[in-house]
């Protein structure tokens, strides 16, 4: 019974979309039709305000990811080895990419992640933070460096003699963030550009088109047309 709570704790405060919310509060505006479409922080940071995508990390780091590793390894006292431990963080991630709330639309989990990380292995955060902002230094470019350094972390896994358990979830991890760059909250794909151009973009840049510039920077059709007059 208490697996079962959990996972479905674990599943809905995930999919609490605290970007849209805050979109809404603070601005009025419905965050999946700005820059990106994610709603997460750094589509908050751009569109929204530097101080709501702080706190909005925090709270996505601490409380959707952190959270449900810290009460099934505190609280229920389940062993990092144990295979139940592969739900919390795996359905904290689905929950917030692929949210009830939002028919199932989200962000990209990143976040999320990396709080689940905090919880279950300081060393395999360490391992994903240095590839993935190593990367970004020398590239200014982080989709690719992200996806790297999530591909990554079941090697450093198996490397650091962590059990079973901790390298599935780095498999999922893996797995989820693909899943969700394809996908792109369901969006079709854009007209003009090949169909494996747009997958290869979404895939290794986490966007649909080259420039990114101009992805980050879209605003919905009617905004465009208000500020035009």
């Amino acid at each position: 019974m208490e697996v079962a709570a959990l996972y479905i704790l674990s599943y809905l405060v995930g999919a609490i979309p605290a970007a849209y919310i805050i979109g809404r509060t603070v601005k009025g505006v419905d965050i999946r039709g700005y820059g990106s479409g994610n709603v997460g922080s750094t589509n908050l940071f751009r569109h929204v305000g530097r101080k709501w995508a702080v706190a909005l990390g925090v709270l996505e780091i601490l409380v959707k990811g952190a959270l449900p590793v810290w009460i099934a390894l505190y609280v229920l006292d389940w062993d990092r080895s144990s295979a139940v431990l592969i739900g919390p963080p795996l359905l904290a991630v689905g929950g917030h990419n692929w949210s009830i709330f939002l028919k199932f639309q989200g962000g990209r989990g990143l976040a999320v992640a990396t709080g689940t990380l905090i919880g279950l292995s300081p060393i395999l955060l360490l391992g994903f933070a240095v590839v993935s902002i190593g990367g970004w230094s020398l590239t200014r470019s982080s989709g690719v460096w992200v996806l790297i350094a999530l591909a990554l972390l079941p090697v450093w896994s198996v490397i650091a003699g962590e059990p079973a358990a901790i390298t599935c979830i780095s498999l999922g991890l893996v797995s989820l963030t693909a899943l969700k760059r394809l996908f792109s909250n369901w969006t079709p794909l854009p007209e003009g550009l090949p169909k494996g151009k747009v997958l290869f973009n979404r895939l290794f840049r986490d966007r649909d088109v080259d420039d990114k510039a101009d992805w980050v920077r879209r605003v919905p059709q009617s905004t465009k047309s208000g500020e035009a007059r």
